[in-house]
């Protein structure tokens, strides 16, 4: 992809498949399935696929993950995303994910509003990056775009971030708009001048993905929630080629 004459990495797409068992559980039984989702997006050329594990396991199970884990082919990448628990720390070492994520976790959200404090879980961050790297794990903080955390993010050892965008997500007023798109794009820079791997999202949708592609060494945009409702209309393997043209 060429921008301003210059050859840019295009930015790749994660696939959360969480929102599918999200639907399973609101609607009862066994449909729709995750796991089955998760090979679609395999099939149709997904950088990878991630599960959001809950304490509470209320929407992906425990056999979810397994299963996940098992159908995606060998170079295919499957993200854990869990909460500082050391059960679930625990689980992913046993089920060896492509990568852990590690997000804040609330009762009552699907997703975080709100990044990880690293400074706050500073002592617990280095213990579960230094248990899941036994494993040769890597692992990728899900922070807001501020400079503290992400150099902290460093200093804990993990070797991704996941900059949150809920709040250019949500954001309806332009100049509110136009801030947020600078903090993520400030927040790359300074990512990649202290060498930790970038990744983004958190509302992420057809419309509003367009304008991050170009941030400093994104390499890829996790969406979970916008794809699966486009996948209503339209079914899935259009919908993800419709959301891999727009990172194209």
């Amino acid at each position: 992809m060429a921008f301003g004459g210059v050859q840019v990495p295009r930015t790749l797409l994660c696939v959360n498949v969480s929102h599918v068992a999200a639907l399973r559980t609101a609607r009862g039984g066994d449909e729709p399935d995750p796991v089955e989702t998760a090979r679609i997006c395999a099939k149709i050329g997904c950088n990878s696929i991630a599960v959001r594990l809950r304490e509470d396991r209320r929407h992906i199970k425990d056999r979810d993950v397994l299963a996940i884990r098992q159908a995606i082919p060998e170079n295919g990448k499957v993200y854990l995303e869990i909460a500082l628990s050391r059960e679930l720390i625990d689980f992913a070492r046993r089920v060896r994910p492509s990568r852990v994520t590690i997000v804040p976790e609330k009762n009552d959200d699907m997703t975080p509003e709100r990044g990880l404090d690293v400074k706050e879980n500073a002592r617990e961050i280095k213990n579960a990056v230094k248990a899941l790297g036994k494993e040769d794990i890597p692992v990728s903080l899900f922070i807001e775009p501020d400079m503290e955390m992400i150099d902290l993010s460093k200093e804990c050892g993990a070797r991704f971030i996941e900059i949150n965008t809920s709040a250019y997500s949500n954001a309806t007023e332009k100049t509110d708009i136009y801030r947020e798109i600078d903090r993520i794009y400030k927040a790359s820079e300074r990512a990649a001048e202290i060498r930790i791997r970038i990744n983004a999202g958190c509302g992420l949708n057809y419309t509003n993905v367009a304008p991050l592609v170009h941030a400093k060494e994104l390499l890829e945009v996790n969406i979970g929630r916008a794809i699966i409702e486009r996948a209503d209309s339209v079914g899935l393997p259009i919908a993800l080629e419709e959301m891999m043209a727009i990172l194209d």
